[in-house]
C-alpha cells in the first residue's frame, strides 16, 4: 500500500468499485459543517504547525482555495485533501485508479466534451449517470454535462490527478481512428501528399486549417494528462507517428496521414513562433500551453530530414516535474544526510548523472526546500524550466554571449546566499562556482559522470586544485531513474543468468516486472524512482583527494564512511518487488 493510499483515520475510505460505490450511493452521507482544515488536523493528517503555516499565509493568495494552498505548500496530499472535502461537503470519493467504468456510461458522452469539462461517467444509478470531477461546485460544468448526456446527474469526487489518467486511458485520443473521429462531418481533411503545402495554399493558411488546429491541441491535451515527458512527431516515407516519452520509454500513440505532416508542423511552428518558411534548418521555441490546471511550458525543436522535418516537444509541467525532497526516493538516513547536505551556509553540492536522469527534478527539491524566504536564492539555467516565486531566475542566452561564466562573474554584486547553476560545463564555470562556494555561498549544480568518485576527480581534471576541492566541496549525489512496475499487474520475471551473474544474485531469487494492463496503458510501469548513491565529505577522503588517487580508492572510502553504492541501492528495490532486475542491470555502475 503506498503512502497515498494508507488508511487515515475519521476520513471516509474511498470506493473503487462500482459495487462500494453504489452502497455509497445508497447509504446517506450528511456532510460535516465544520472546516477543512479541522477536519484534516483531526485525523492526523496535518499537523497543527502545517494549518498554522497555511492559515497565516492565506493573505498571500487570497483568490486561492484553502485546499488548494495546503497541497502548494505540501503539507497534505491530494489524497487525504479530497478525502476530507468528501467528509465535509458529504459527496462520496472515488479512486479512480482501481475503479471500472461501465461501458455504457462511458458512451453517454462524447470524448471531447469529457475532456474539455475533465469528469468522467462511471456508471448509471437509479437511472442517473454517476459522474466523477474533482469540482462537485461547478454548476456550469454540471449543466453542460447534464445537457450533453440527457440525463440526470449523480456527482461523485475524484482527486485532479486521477481524472486526468482516467480519462487519457478511457479516452485516448491519437491514433488513426480517434484522430478521423475528431473531425467535425463538414471537414475535409487537407489533400497535402508531399512536405510542401499544395500549390496556390500559404504555410499560414495551412496552420490554421480547423482539422489541424484541434489535431495538435488534442495532441498536447492527450500527452500532458498522460504525463508525458516528450512528444515526438516523425515522417517516414509513406506516413508519419506519433510517440509519447513516458517514464523514460517511447510509447507509440498513433500513425499520422501522410497528408497531416507539413500542417501539423507547420501548426506546431506558429504556437513556438518559429519561421514557417524555413524547412532547411534547424529551429528551437517554446509554447506557453494552458490547461484547466494552469501552464504547462513546452520546448520545441525541429530538425529537417530525408522524409520532411521532425519535431520533438518536451513538456515542462511543474505539477510532474517539480517534487519535494521526499518524493525523490531517499532513504530517511540519506534524506537526513541530503538535508544536511544542503543546509549549510556555504560549500557546493553536486547532482551528477547522464542527461535525463532526473539532476534537474533534484535540484529543483532542494531548491524547494530552501525556498523559505529566509535566503536570497539566484539561479542560472540553460533553459529556465520550472518558475519558482520567491527565487531569480536568469536563463543564459548565447547568441548574445551571456553564458553561465559571464551571468557568474556578475552574480555576486547581487548578494545571494544560494547559487544555483543549471550545469557545471566548462572550467572557467567550475572554477567560478568554486570560488563563489569558498566566499560563504551555498552553490547546487549538476556535473555529467557517472559516479560520485569520479566526480571528485572529475574536478580535478577540469583544473581544480585539490586544495580548492577539499576546501570547498560538501557532497555529490549520483543517481539515475528507473521505471516502477506497475502494481496491478506484476507477475515474475524471466532473469538469464548473464544479468543474474553480473549482479551477483543467486538463480532462487525472485524478482518481479509489470505485465502491461490498462492501469499503465500497457506499458507495465507506473512512474519512475530515483536510485542512487550519496557521497558526503569526511576528513578520510579530504586526505585522499589531496594524495591525488584514484577514484577507485575514493569510492572505496566513501563506501567505508557510510556510502552505498547506486547498484546496491537499487538492488534492494528489485527484491522489494518496486522495479525489474532488468532496470537494476540497466542503471547499475560497473
Amino acid at each position: 500500500m503506498s503512502a497515498t493510499e494508507e488508511s487515515v483515520p475519521g476520513l471516509p475510505e474511498p470506493s473503487t468499485s462500482t459495487e462500494e460505490l453504489r452502497d455509497r450511493l445508497t447509504q446517506p452521507h450528511p456532510p460535516h459543517r465544520r472546516k477543512l482544515g479541522e477536519l484534516l488536523r483531526e485525523s492526523g493528517a496535518l499537523r497543527d504547525t502545517g494549518l498554522h503555516r497555511a492559515l497565516a499565509s492565506q493573505t498571500e493568495l487570497p483568490g486561492v482555495r484553502f485546499g488548494k494552498q495546503l497541497l502548494m505548500r505540501h503539507e497534505v496530499d491530494e489524497d487525504q485533501l479530497y478525502r476530507a472535502i468528501s467528509d465535509q461537503i458529504g459527496v462520496p470519493y472515488v479512486r479512480l485508479g482501481e475503479f471500472r467504468p461501465e461501458p455504457a456510461a462511458l458512451a453517454a458522452l462524447p470524448p471531447n466534451i469529457v475532456r474539455e469539462q475533465r469528469v468522467l461517467p462511471l456508471m448509471y444509478h437509479s437511472e442517473r449517470l454517476v459522474v466523477a470531477t474533482d469540482d462537485p461546485a461547478d454548476g456550469e460544468k454540471l449543466a453542460v454535462i447534464r445537457f450533453r448526456s440527457q440525463a440526470p446527474l449523480e456527482v461523485v469526487l475524484a482527486t485532479p490527478r486521477d481524472l486526468e489518467t482516467a480519462i487519457a486511458t478511457q479516452y485516448p485520443a491519437i491514433g488513426q481512428v480517434a484522430m478521423e473521429a475528431e473531425y467535425d462531418a463538414g471537414d475535409e481533411v487537407p489533400a497535402i501528399s508531399t512536405t510542401e503545402p499544395p500549390a496556390g495554399t500559404s504555410i499560414e493558411a495551412l496552420a490554421r486549417e480547423k482539422p489541424i488546429v484541434r489535431l495538435v491541441h488534442t495532441l498536447l491535451s492527450d500527452a500532458i494528462l498522460r504525463r508525458a515527458s516528450d512528444i515526438h512527431i516523425r515522417p517516414h516515407e509513406k506516413f508519419g507517428d506519433a510517440h509519447y516519452r513516458i517514464d523514460g520509454a517511447m510509447v507509440r500513440v498513433g500513425e499520422l496521414h501522410r497528408a497531416l505532416l507539413p500542417g501539423m508542423v507547420a501548426r506546431i511552428k506558429v504556437l513556438a513562433e518559429m519561421n514557417l518558411a524555413e524547412h532547411r534548418l534547424p529551429q528551437d521555441g517554446s509554447i506557453h500551453f494552458r490547461t484547466a490546471n494552469g501552464q504547462v511550458d513546452m520546448r520545441v525543436s525541429i530538425m529537417p530530414t530525408v522524409y520532411g522535418e521532425n519535431v520533438v516537444i518536451r513538456l515542462l509541467d511543474p505539477r510532474v516535474g517539480l517534487r519535494r525532497l521526499d518524493d525523490i526516493g531517499f532513504s530517511d538516513a540519506d534524506s537526513r544526510k541530503f538535508r544536511r547536505l544542503i543546509d549549510r551556509n556555504q560549500g557546493l553540492v553536486l547532482v551528477t548523472g547522464p542527461t535525463g536522469c532526473g539532476k534537474s527534478t533534484t535540484l529543483y527539491a532542494a531548491l524547494q526546500t530552501l525556498n523559505t524566504g529566509e535566503y536570497h536564492i539566484l539561479t542560472v539555467e540553460d533553459p529556465v524550466e520550472y518558475r519558482i516565486d520567491g527565487v531569480v531566475q536568469i536563463q543564459v542566452n548565447n547568441a548574445i554571449h551571456l553564458d553561465f561564466a559571464r551571468v557568474l562573474r556578475n552574480i555576486l554584486r547581487h548578494d545571494p546566499d544560494i547559487i544555483l547553476v543549471g550545469e557545471v560545463r566548462d572550467a572557467e564555470t567550475a572554477k567560478i562556482a568554486v570560488e563563489s562556494a569558498l566566499t560563504g555561498h551555498l552553490v547546487l549544480s549538476s556535473l555529467h559522470t557517472n559516479s560520485a568518485a569520479q566526480t571528485v576527480t572529475r574536478l580535478v581534471e577540469i583544473g581544480i586544485p585539490p586544495y580548492l576541492v577539499n576546501a570547498t566541496l560538501a557532497g555529490v549525489l549520483a543517481q539515475r531513474l528507473v521505471r516502477r512496475n506497475c502494481r496491478h499487474c506484476r507477475v515474475e520475471e524471466e532473469v538469464n543468468a548473464e544479468i543474474r551473474e553480473v549482479l551477483g544474485v543467486g538463480p532462487q531469487e525472485k524478482f518481479w516486472r509489470g505485465a502491461g494492463c490498462s492501469e499503465c496503458s500497457g506499458t507495465g510501469t507506473a512512474g519512475r524512482v530515483a536510485v542512487y548513491e550519496l557521497l558526503e565529505m569526511t576528513a578520510a577522503l579530504r586526505k585522499l583527494i589531496l594524495a591525488g588517487v584514484s577514484y577507485q580508492d575514493i569510492e572505496n572510502q566513501a563506501v567505508t564512511d557510510g556510502m552505498r553504492r547506486l547498484t546496491e541501492q537499487a538492488l534492494t528495490l528489485a527484491r522489494a518487488g518496486d522495479i525489474s532486475l532488468k532496470e537494476v542491470f540497466h542503471a547499475r555502475l560497473e
